[in-house]
């Protein structure tokens, strides 16, 4: 996992390059430019009803994905994979189907620097057991 002195610019120009950005992300293991992806007060849905809220959180969730190996499959550029958005105003609801046809969607909002941001993550670690607090509050890793 690296991280980077000068973070990844925040979020990308269209909410349908969110997918493409947040896969790469995950190809260079670059935590703060997945972290860049999610808006400062952001909601990402992980196993078991719990969820990741907030920047810091949200760090620590896909940090523990990471370093657990488990963002792979979920993030890997795999050929096939088409994202979609639906834009209404400042926000989009925004989609990527998967070779094998899961389907992935999230709600990205427009920045003031006219930027692109998740805002509500519903899907992408909901299955990934690595991301949950243990019972002390730290996250464990498998």
């Amino acid at each position: 996992m690296t991280t980077t002195a000068h973070p990844t610019a925040v979020g990308a120009d269209a909410p349908e390059a969110l997918e493409s950005r947040f896969a790469t992300c995950v190809a260079a293991g670059d935590l703060d430019g997945i972290v860049g992806l999610y808006a400062a007060d952001a909601v990402v849905s992980l196993p078991r009803g719990r969820e990741a809220a907030g920047a810091t959180a949200i760090r620590s969730a896909f940090a523990a994905a990471l370093a657990a190996g488990a963002l792979g499959a979920v993030g890997a550029p795999a050929a096939g994979v088409t994202a979609r958005a639906v834009v209404t105003g400042g926000l989009a609801m925004t989609t990527s189907t998967t070779g094998d046809g899961t389907v992935r969607t999230q709600v990205a909002r427009r920045t003031a620097d006219d930027r692109w941001v998740w805002v509500r993550d519903g899907s992408r670690l909901r299955d990934v057991e690595a991301c949950l607090p243990a019972p002390s509050g730290e996250l464990a890793v498998a």
